[in-house]
């Protein structure tokens, strides 16, 4: 603590006290309920009482196990044992026998006379001892509505005991939400059990149990089960070795969900409104439509009023449903009558066979005209009403309550909002029925080398029905499978535990043919062993010591010799009473002996899991499991104030020290208060800066720059490039002469010279053509001299030129092109 106050004092911030002085004077403190860890079957366990006293302190001492109470005073009538405590530490020894298998959960607490304790929450302790031995089965099964159905989970155990497996039968409300009282449970059955049944943290204690301790889970169908009992989006659905919300393979009938959120005005209310409409959006397939509407001003009617959070839509893979939840403002609403038209109109023409609205408010809106409810039991909608933690009574709820009668829906009523998401889940799987498949097949077998079946023979009985799902990628097999290739009988392995997954029922609606089959209980049973949680080995020991929220572990490894025993990997892991686990460092201290701590983060009990592999064993993970009770929270154990620490924090950090009254003080007082400056480093900036001057100096001094060259270079360029625009140029010019000389000025053709033929005397002037001519006729040739060649006068012939050429516009621009190609032969 005055570590943070040194902080905020140093960042300008100044921490304010007000000190609560107290002192108890009697006061006695259960500081410890020392119990063993382990222990063997029928073994006898010495339970320690460790208490502190202040002065002499009268009381008596209750011992309960499991939750019944154990007779301390066998002497006497009362089970509970007085005692006397004097100034400092009292220790109590009990002797207890345990049980053959199982958790044994001690709870001990003293009950002080009056005037001999204060503070009530620190006499009570608590400690587990686990006894190793064979493991049960628990059957759990949903809560039963209708008798007439008949109980499955009933005909299952009566099967699993005729082939000794050792079961417990309960009912899903039943269940614990304690870890701790599964470890001793080799698999957990769940018949036909929807989703809403069991809260949040149950589903993530079963889900713990299979990962994470190595436990069984079997999941049985029916109406309530798999994707029709609303286990999509569960934290089971993740290990569950089939897919609850498969690719449609065929045409399904849809679902059509509308939810109406209001304002509650609650503690927390649009926190609850975001969580429950998530929990019903996660339950549904991605073939279902839904649509969220909450009150906006302004708002009118139709899909695309503004009362629309989520227009009405596939959901998909509802990010997008569950994006808009979250950005969701719910306005308090002054009437249903708006946002519940605008759900019927856009759900009474969608394409869906069931069709559904929920309601969540606090009972303050107006209710909808009676047309309007009406039009829904016209359309068939049902509409289901949940007033929250309302005041409102008589006939404000007989009207809510009658809204979900006349359209076939169901009214709740709730105090405890925690209630909400269960409710939720349970209404928006009402839409999920068109996952039942309801038709007579004769499953296939898929893997017929699976220990499951093994031994059952090939001739399966036929079924009556299952929940349609899909298979799931990875690890999972199918064994069974139905005429259409959906998965009937599934397993997996999922973390430590393995999971199977049987899509028909275990009752007469499905299964009456099951039920009548010799190789029933043989089925069932090697279906409990294959996926039933091994039994613990016993090579290592563990000792915990509690002090306050500081957990110490020590484990050793010993062999059945008795030497001690070396392991090529071992971890822990903590699994808190929320169910959240951590890991913890395990150093070694010894041969096979390794020490951990770790601070506990709530009260309560503890599992600490052991998982280690032996020198040599490949692939192999051994798996231990110690409970341990960590007890009420530390600061009851203080009897005295620490105002000195307080006073420490408020002169570190400037703050003030305040009146115990704190309606005397002003606690927004600025006086003193600077508002905190934080300096921004400017190094990194500095340090590019550098960099870019560096670069520079290097250049400056090690490249030589010739500045004349270059600009000859660049002279030289720009000279060659007009020349050769005017090359261009030229050339264009003299194709336009040579061009219009054909045209225009093409020289009248020279009459030729007559010749005389010597062989036929005959003439003929050259070019004219005759009839009759000669073969073999020759032409006369002007004679002429040889003279010799002179070599050719440039002058001469540059003026006989001009005097040849035409003195037109282009013959100008010939001469001056023959001139500049002249310069250049003279000037190369």
């Amino acid at each position: 603590l005055k570590e943070a106050a040194r902080i905020a004092g140093a960042n300008g911030i100044p921490i304010d006290v007000l000190p609560l002085s107290y002192a108890y004077k009697q006061e006695v403190i259960f500081k410890r309920l020392a119990a063993p860890t382990r222990a063997r079957s029928g073994q006898t366990v010495s339970l320690r009482f460790i208490l502190n006293s202040t002065g002499v302190s009268r009381g008596k001492l209750r011992l309960t196990l499991n939750g019944e109470t154990m007779d301390l005073n066998p002497e006497s009538e009362d089970l509970e044992s007085d005692v006397v405590l004097q100034p400092g530490t009292n220790v109590k020894v009990v002797s207890v026998p345990v049980g053959s298998r199982g958790m044994h959960d001690f709870k001990a607490e003293f009950i002080p006379y009056e005037g001999q304790d204060q503070v009530i929450p620190n006499n009570i302790s608590s400690a587990m001892t686990y006894v190793a031995g064979p493991g049960h089965v628990l059957i759990i099964e949903g809560n039963i509505n209708k008798p007439e159905e008949g109980m499955p989970g009933q005909f299952l155990q009566k099967a699993l005991n005729n082939s000794e497996i050792d079961s417990r039968y309960i009912l899903a409300s039943e269940l614990t939400d304690n870890l701790t009282h599964l470890m001793d449970t080799d698999a957990v059955l769940l018949v036909n059990c929807d989703a809403s049944v069991f809260s949040f943290q149950q589903q993530e204690m079963l889900t713990r149990y299979v990962k994470d301790i190595g436990g069984g889970l079997i999941m049985i169908g029916g109406n309530r089960s798999f994707g029709a009992g609303g286990w999509i989006g569960s934290p089971i659905a993740d290990i569950l070795p089939v897919d609850l919300d498969p690719p449609q393979k065929r045409q399904l009938p849809k679902g059509a969900l509308g939810l109406v959120m209001h304002a509650c005005e609650i503690p927390a209310g649009n926190l609850w409104g975001k969580r429950v409409a998530k929990a019903a959006i996660t339950t549904l397939s991605r073939k279902d439509l839904v649509g969220i509407l909450a009150f906006q001003w302004g708002g009118g009617n139709g899909p695309d009023s503004s009362n629309w959070v989520f227009p009405l839509a596939e959901a998909g893979d509802k990010k997008a449903a569950l994006a808009a939840v979250d950005k969701m403002v719910m306005g308090d609403m002054p009437s249903f009558q708006g946002p519940l038209n605008d759900a019927y109109m856009a759900l009474k023409d969608c394409e869906a066979a069931q069709k559904h609205i929920i309601i969540i408010s606090d009972g303050d809106p107006q209710l909808p005209m009676k047309s309007l409810i009406t039009n829904l039991n016209k359309a068939q909608i049902t509409c289901t009403c949940v007033m929250i933690n309302s005041g409102h009574t008589g006939n404000l709820v007989q009207q809510y309550s009658m809204i979900a009668k006349m359209t076939g829906g169901r009214f709740y009523q709730v105090k405890d909002p925690a209630k909400l998401p269960q409710i939720f889940i349970k209404e928006a799987q009402v839409i999920r029925r068109a996952l039942i498949v309801e038709e007579t097949f004769t499953p296939r077998i898929h893997n017929a080398f699976n220990e499951i079946i093994k031994g059952v023979g090939t001739a399966l009985p036929p079924l009556d029905g299952y929940v349609l799902s899909g298979p799931k990628e990875g690890l999972a097999q199918i064994v069974l499978g139905s005429e259409k290739g959906d998965p009937i009988l599934s397993t997996c392995q999922a973390g430590l535990g393995r999971c199977v997954a049987f899509t028909s029922s275990v009752d007469s609606r499905w299964a009456a043919s099951w039920l009548a089959w010799g190789g029933f209980e043989r089925f069932w049973e090697q279906v409990v062993r294959w996926v039933g949680k091994p039994s613990q080995d016993r090579d290592c020991e563990v000792f915990v010591d509690v002090q306050g929220r500081e957990v110490t572990v020590n484990v050793e490894g010993v062999d059945a010799e008795g030497q001690f025993m070396q392991f090529s990997q071992i971890d822990a892991q903590i699994i808190a009473p929320d169910i959240q686990s951590t890991s913890m460092e395990l150093i070694q201290t010894g041969p096979g002996a390794f020490k951990g701590v770790f601070q506990a983060s709530d009260s309560g009990s503890h599992i600490i899991n052991l998982r280690y592999r032996k020198p040599g064993e490949t692939g192999k993970m051994h798996v231990m499991q110690t409970p341990v009770m960590v007890p009420y929270a530390p600061e009851f154990r203080d009897l005295t104030d620490n105002v000195a620490l307080l006073y420490q924090v408020s002169e570190i950090s400037g703050g003030r020290v305040l009146p115990e009254d704190p309606t005397q003080a002003n606690l927004y007082d600025k006086t003193g208060v600077k508002f905190p400056e934080t300096p921004l480093p400017i190094i990194n900036k500095l340090m590019f800066l550098w960099l870019a001057f560096f670069l520079l100096d290097v250049a400056v001094r090690r490249i030589a720059v010739d500045f004349k060259g270059m600009a000859r270079r660049i002279a030289k360029s720009l000279k060659r490039s007009k020349v050769k625009k005017a090359d261009q140029t030229i050339d264009r010019l003299k194709a336009a002469r040579e061009k219009t000389q054909e045209q225009f000025v093409r020289p009248a053709s020279k009459p030729t010279q007559p010749t005389r033929s010597k062989t036929a005397g005959k003439r003929y002037v050259a070019g004219e053509d005759y009839e009759g001519q000669l073969p073999d006729a020759k032409i006369d040739q002007p004679h002429t001299e040889d003279r010799p060649e002179k070599p050719a006068d440039k002058t001469v012939n540059d003026k006989k030129d001009s005097q040849e050429e035409d003195t037109s516009h282009i013959s100008q621009l010939l001469r001056a092109k023959r001139k500049i190609d002249n310069k250049r032969e003279d000037n190369p």
